[in-house]
């Protein structure tokens, strides 16, 4: 399969969605199965990820109803309240439904710059682990010291992925080597693996080149190595910055450049193995 690894669908109101900026009115619309199918399909993908982009219960229940109805959508990396005493009994709810990869927590957006360190979440983290469920790790780069003290309190085994390259700043072209530095400290556990997706919005939006990703696109694969390293658009949020072509060409002319013999792997098989998608 071609997989999209990660990619948001919405039905738009102001109210659900308050991350997205009044400047920020290309998303503001719905983004529906039919949508997701129209930016994909002439590109030969036939597998996504649909990831969470509320912070709700309700997210994750809609998810999974759109995933059965389209056959396109082969797995959903949902929300649920990790730190909850009664995380048990709400996985039960999720219990038979098989299109449910696993979760996600927009840590990126906590106060608490010890967020995942806290017990309640370490432990809910096992759980997740205990009933078979990957996590997606969603911060900015300046918190992935937070991510490193975390990881040695996790399972050795348990699948977990980096979204988004963890948002270094590539508008402002700073802080790069202490970002290395802790993709580096984070990729050397073999459970750690990495989304090739995001970068073009966390550039200037309408002035980025492919020229200034590249460093990034090789460091990753330098640290992560072709066999960690997935695919995903981040469509439609990617639209701030660039259309479905451009994102997918720029990492499908990178792998077919640099690793020609990992460009079945980085664009689906790594995302079928890592979620356990089926056909």
């Amino acid at each position: 399969m071609k997989v999209d690894a990660h990619h948001h669908l919405w039905q738009y109101q102001s109210k659900d969605y308050g991350w997205i900026s009044e400047s920020q009115h290309v998303l503001k619309r719905h983004f529906l199965p039919s949508d997701l199918r129209d930016a994909t399909e002439k590109h030969g993908i036939n597998a996504t990820v649909a990831v969470q982009a509320r912070q709700s219960l309700e997210e994750t229940r809609w998810l999974l109803s759109l995933a059965k109805q389209s056959p396109l959508i082969k797995g959903v990396v949902g929300w649920i309240d990790i730190q909850s005493g009664d995380l048990a009994k709400m996985l039960e709810e999720f219990a038979s439904e098989p299109l449910l990869k696993g979760f996600r927590h927009v840590v990126q957006d906590e106060p608490n710059p010890h967020f995942m360190l806290s017990n309640a979440f370490i432990d809910g983290l096992h759980l997740l682990h205990a009933n078979d469920y990957a996590y997606d790790i969603l911060v900015f780069a300046h918190q992935l010291p937070q991510c490193i003290d975390l990881l040695p309190q996790l399972p050795p085994d348990m699948r977990l992925v980096v979204d988004h390259i963890a948002k270094p700043e590539i508008a402002a072209g700073t802080n790069i080597a202490a970002w290395q530095d802790n993709m580096s400290a984070i990729a050397a556990y073999d459970n750690v693996w990495c989304k090739l997706s995001g970068m073009v919005t966390e550039a200037k939006h309408d002035a980025w080149t492919e020229e200034q990703l590249l460093p990034y696109i090789d460091f990753i694969f330098k640290s992560f190595g072709p066999e960690r390293i997935m695919y995903g658009s981040d469509w439609p949020v990617c639209l701030l910055a660039a259309e479905y072509k451009t994102v997918i060409n720029l990492v499908e002319d990178y792998v077919a450049t640099h690793y020609p013999s990992f460009i079945e792997d980085v664009m689906g098989t790594n995302a079928t193995r890592f979620y356990h998608l089926t056909n």
